[in-house]
């Protein structure tokens, strides 16, 4: 099981949100690249980054930066944020990025998913995310949607889409712990990997997670936790080997 730091920028710093409300925006570090430099000597092989300012606008801002965090770190990369065209999905490939996040596209244009794997495979990643009632949100969190986890995931595996990152926004950002029960549910229903983001915030979560990984969870992605120092990254390593 793969743990993955998370890089979120806004106007080019490393912020952290609660709840992926942006009035809650909390900088962290005025230098995505140190705090980059930062998890990669503390052993992090990949890193989740993600333009919180693409996700609101609807298209990549701050994909210079991530490029310069790729070539600066030397670690594999996934990048997300805004990325809902075509033409913006390929400038992510072409910067560098080994894996692109796309969510909104996913949901409201039911050709992108085709054009995009066919085009690119495995370097796509679906992101879903999605309340603790399990309506599935888009635009940054910022729109609510008519699809359910219960049905739009199962209709992703049969378009051949393996494995996903699922995000619970309640959860996200709050330090509250990953609902376990609910990630159960969504293992069963949907038979896909899992990579999990929101509210993991002790050792014990990363535990609870790895006893998942022979139904699916392949990795986890840390943000908060690790900014306010409650999780130590080698030590999440470890626990998740």
């Amino acid at each position: 099981m793969i743990i993955l730091p998370a890089i979120d920028i806004i106007d080019g710093k490393c912020v952290r949100l609660t709840r992926g409300d942006f009035k809650t925006s909390k900088k962290y570090c005025d230098d995505p690249l140190e705090m980059a430099m930062k998890w990669k000597s503390s052993g992090a092989s990949w890193l989740h980054i993600v333009d919180l300012d693409g996700a609101r606008t609807g298209s990549p801002k701050n994909l210079g930066l991530a490029a310069k965090i790729k070539s600066g770190t030397g670690l594999k990369t996934e990048f997300g944020g805004g990325i809902r065209k075509m033409k913006d999905l390929d400038e992510a490939i072409n910067a560098g990025m080994d894996r692109v996040i796309v969510g909104t596209a996913v949901l409201e244009d039911k050709d992108f998913l085709i054009e995009a794997s066919g085009k690119y495979k495995e370097k796509i990643l679906v992101s879903v995310d999605f309340d603790s009632s399990g309506r599935i949100y888009t635009r940054g969190w910022q729109r609510g949607s008519s699809s359910e986890i219960s049905t739009f995931l199962p209709a992703l595996k049969q378009s051949g889409i393996s494995e996903i990152i699922i995000t619970n926004i309640t959860r996200d950002g709050t330090l509250s712990g990953p609902d376990i029960e609910l990630i159960k549910k969504i293992l069963k229903i949907s038979g896909l990997k899992l990579i999990i983001a929101g509210g993991v915030t002790s050792i014990d979560d990363i535990k609870k997670l790895k006893s998942l990984k022979k139904h699916g969870v392949t990795g986890v992605i840390i943000g908060k936790a690790l900014y306010e120092e409650r999780i130590n990254l080698p030590q999440a390593i470890a626990a998740a080997k």
